[in-house]
């Protein structure tokens, strides 16, 4: 093994990297997706298209441990390479488009492929394996099949937009040449200036180093999140060969999974953390996760199966339950969590749901009932501080790991998890807030015209048509079936009011109600009279009782009726419908 330290560094023009016909760049599995933003694309041509000849790109740190078998692993600068090379292809496309094809053919074998020794076109460079076969195809594969490339993953559509950001930029450009010899001048000044740039080329020998290397360039980068030092951490880490490689595809499968719930990376791993090993905060993560692991393959196996559950918890429908003992009751909870928005709760949905065949179905579902309850009150009603619960569901989420670990199926065992149990159940409700709170900000929950608060709306009104038919079992939330009918219609005119007159209080969660799409329909903006015999016709029990006590009361619905009801369903909410 090479000392670590063995390395060189040489500044050289990026041209020179891009034009050798010996090697291809691999950007290995593992690292972060292309991620720059037009704000970078753009500051990226202005340097480009300033009078200046060169300027200074920054650093590129190859492996090349692998150079003679025909592969560099480029360990940092794969935003830069990337960006390039779709700014070349660019370039060649345009010089196609001028009907300069013998141009646009020199440039495309200087800078984008070669030909292997059996007269094989090969790329120099090859993207990780979720967007090689799309990066290939858009940028560079010549010509046509820019247009047919399909974009999918959310790397594929920034590749594409930044592609045609530079496109665009470079034909405006060409609007000041008049003359053809004038366009292909230009496009041969910007290829050139490209070629031209800068970099600061480190040269490492092996993985060891690399990881080292890049761990020391980028540990304080602003760039660079808790997840990209941690992948180039795991890999430094493991030294078995076969188990690095295995380990590359696992983390591949972990950004995959996260990727699907729209959680950055260093959120679920945080949680993950939380729910496992101890609470930090994000800015200390990297470092505790640093100083405690010590099997990292056996770390990145844990951190996947997590991924799965994470995964189950923020996108799983109903049938990703039904492996679970009271898989329905559990789904039901977490549906309902899911709608009020609250991240802390996925460290001790994550522990839960991780360990339910050892915890059990019937006391996950008790637990997760109370949390929805305390969630409620606390969260999505009165807004209070998260950081408080977060740590609380840490600490009892440790204590089932450990729990778990040392004990399983061990004489107290049960009743350990049990206490468990009760503690967090005693601790939430030593933090949840006051009546006098709940009842002053119940008062202010509105209907609001976003898919977020309608589902929270309807949630609140099917608890309390749950109530009013004394039903305590387990359903499935159902909004596809359901609308949010205005009793007091938003557009007031045949009631004998302007939209204005009722604007303060027409949104009111005392003025809304559960409606089939059919009876909403129906009712529409109606007199008083004829909304109430369309109403009538429905088969939900909290509307239909709404609907007669307004009936007996001479049809009378105004703003005083509707505070009262709302102030009524507050005193209830609290009271019984999540009473804890």
């Amino acid at each position: 093994m090479k000392d670590k330290l063995d390395f060189k560094a040489n500044d050289v023009k990026l041209g020179s990297l891009l034009k050798r016909n010996d090697v291809i760049l691999k950007i290995p599995p593992y690292q972060r997706p292309y991620s720059w933003k037009e704000e970078q694309i753009n500051d990226f041509w202005n340097d480009i298209n300033t009078d200046e000849q060169a300027f200074f790109l920054g650093s590129i740190i190859l492996n090349k441990e692998d150079e003679k078998h025909g592969y560099i692993e480029v360990i940092d600068g794969q935003q830069r390479l990337l960006t390039t090379t779709m700014f070349i292809a660019a370039t060649r496309n345009i010089l196609n488009d001028l009907g300069q094809k013998r141009l646009a053919d020199a440039s495309h074998r200087t800078f984008i492929a070669f030909e292997d020794e059996d007269g094989n076109q090969t790329y120099k460079i090859k993207t990780a394996d979720k967007t090689a076969e799309f990066f290939e195809k858009f940028i560079q594969t010549p010509y046509q099949d820019v247009i047919n490339a399909e974009a999918n993953s959310k790397e594929e559509i920034r590749i594409k937009k930044n592609y045609s950001f530079l496109y665009e930029k470079i034909q405006n450009a060409l609007k000041d040449q008049p003359a053809l010899d004038d366009k292909i001048n230009k496009i041969k000044d910007i290829r050139k200036k490209l070629s031209d740039l800068i970099i600061i080329e480190m040269e490492i020998f092996s993985d060891e180093v690399a990881y080292e290397i890049f761990e020391t360039v980028n540990a304080r980068g602003a760039d660079l999140t808790v997840a990209d030092l941690l992948k180039n951490l795991i890999f430094k880490k493991i030294k078995n060969k076969k188990k690095k490689e295995k380990a590359k595809i696992i983390w591949s499968g972990i950004e995959s999974l996260i990727e699907e719930t729209n959680i950055e990376l260093k959120v679920f791993i945080r949680h993950y953390w939380l729910s496992k090993h101890k609470f930090v905060t994000e800015k200390k993560l990297y470092v505790d996760i640093k100083n405690t692991i010590s099997d990292w393959f056996g770390f990145i196996k844990d951190l996947h199966e997590s991924a799965k559950w994470y995964n189950i918890i923020k996108e799983g429908s109903r049938k990703d339950f039904d492996a679970i003992e009271k898989g329905d009751k559990i789904y039901r909870s977490i549906f309902s969590i899911k709608l009020m928005n609250v991240s802390q709760v996925n460290v001790m949905l994550l522990a839960l749901l991780s360990n339910h065949e050892k915890i059990g179905g019937k006391l996950i579902g008790n637990l997760l009932d109370y949390i929805e309850k305390f969630t409620f009150k606390y969260s999505s009603v009165c807004k209070m501080p998260g950081n408080a619960v977060e740590r609380l569901y840490s600490k009892y989420s440790i204590e089932f790991s450990n729990q778990m670990k040392k004990n399983f199926g061990g004489k107290h065992y049960l009743s350990n998890i049990q206490r468990i149990i009760q503690n967090i159940k005693s601790e939430l409700k030593n933090i949840s807030p006051l009546k006098e709170m709940f009842l002053e900000r119940f008062d202010d929950i509105k209907y609001r015209n976003s898919t977020s608060a309608r589902q929270l709306i309807k949630y609140i009104l099917e608890e309390f048509e749950k109530n009013e038919k004394g039903f305590t079992g387990e359903t499935k939330l159902d909004f596809d079936s359901v609308n949010i009918e205005h009793i007091l219609p938003q557009n007031p005119v045949k009631w004998g009011y302007s939209k204005k007159d009722v604007n303060d209080y027409v949104n009111n969660l005392g003025n809304l109600c559960l409606l089939h799409f059919v009876l909403n329909s129906a009712a529409s903006d109606s007199k008083i009279e004829k909304k109430l015999d369309d109403i009538l016709k429905t088969e939900i029990k909290s509307t239909l009782s709404l609907a007669n006590s307004i009936k007996e009361n001479n049809y009378t619905w105004n703003q005083e009726e509707i505070v009262n009801r709302q102030k009524n369903m507050g005193i209830l909410a609290f009271d019984k419908i999540w009473k804890l």
